[in-house]
């Protein structure tokens, strides 16, 4: 047996079932060293100098020893209860949380669920989250605004070894942060054949026929397509005006799923925002829609702010890192 088999099986034993080589673990999760080197030493070669370099190498640090070296526990990722004694922290405005593309749907309906395990594990970084994503198939990264979830009284842990924990994350919390290139490719291609159709009756329009495209793609996969096109130089007024009745339309049915207690569609707010605003600022008959998804977003008076989103230092630094300067 290799030495990252036993480390394997040492997760197994700390995490979730201990009755496998015969031991327990107190109420805090340690477990007696001597009986698990003897317990594992049945099946995986191991003595006390190889389960200290396991310990000691760990690349995620799964395991810690109390002082003495006479216990030892997994530091998270339990699915059986027990109290690792973690530490209550007030987390960053943002955090992570990787998974594989195959949990997608789940999680846009359900939210983040701990599932077997005690916590949701969470990321400080959006590549971390991509490297655990990775063990699930093709990586899916989610935002999870985790200091709104603070402010609002859920509770975060943070582990020895950085992995932050929570009890679970409701949908109105996350927002989806990477996509599949070839999916967006086909979605982009899709706007742009619907962008040049010649349609011109009152049952339809560009902007619904582009909006459809949420029923088989997302509404984050196509948000992300609009912004990409949004992007693109070459497109008449009317082309961006169509993209900008596209998001009206999505305001309209968030209005809709909020009466019904369905879950909204999510908008990135300074992308969508900026974007219409930077295309459209000197086309006229655009004006009120923006303005009218600027107030819906932002819960604007419609008839009696005098927010200026071109002036927004927000929205004038995601628009930077979108490429673009005012």
């Amino acid at each position: 047996m290799s030495i990252q088999e036993t480390s394997k099986f040492i997760s197994l034993i700390l995490r979730h079932k201990p009755e496998t080589i015969g031991i327990t673990l107190d109420e805090y999760g340690w477990a007696n060293v001597d009986e698990l080197i003897e317990g594992i030493s049945k099946t995986h070669e191991i003595n006390r100098e190889i389960l200290e370099e396991i310990v000691r190498t760990d690349n995620k640090q799964r395991y810690s020893f109390n002082e003495d070296k006479t216990l030892i526990r997994a530091n998270q990722g339990h699915s059986i209860p027990v109290d690792v004694e973690l530490e209550e922290v007030e987390p960053p405005k943002y955090l992570y949380h990787g998974t594989g593309e195959k949990y997608r749907e789940s999680i846009d309906a359900e939210g983040l669920k701990p599932k077997s395990r005690l916590y949701v594990h969470l990321s400080e970084d959006i590549e971390t989250a991509t490297k655990v994503g990775s063990r699930h198939g093709k990586p899916v990264v989610y935002r999870v605004f985790a200091g709104w979830m603070h402010k609002n009284g859920f509770r975060f842990y943070r582990s020895v070894n950085g992995v932050w924990l929570t009890k679970d994350v409701p949908t109105k919390y996350i927002k989806r942060e990477t996509f599949d290139e070839k999916e967006l490719a086909v979605v982009i291609k899709e706007i742009k054949r619907i962008l040049s159709l010649d349609i011109d009756n009152d049952d339809t329009s560009k902007a619904v026929e582009i909006f459809d495209l949420e029923k088989d793609y997302s509404w984050e996969v196509l948000q992300q397509g609009l912004f990409k096109v949004l992007l693109e130089d070459g497109f008449t007024y009317e082309d961006y005006f169509e993209i900008a009745n596209v998001f009206w339309l999505a305001t309209c049915i968030n209005i809709e799923r909020k009466i019904d207690g369905e879950n909204k569609l999510k908008f990135k707010k300074k992308s969508t925002i900026g974007l219409l605003y930077y295309r459209l600022h000197d086309y006229e008959p655009a004006h009120d829609i923006i303005w009218g998804i600027a107030c819906d977003l932002y819960h604007l008076d419609f008839n009696n702010s005098e927010y200026d989103p071109l002036k927004d230092e927000k929205i004038i630094k995601q628009l930077k890192k979108l490429g673009i300067e005012l």
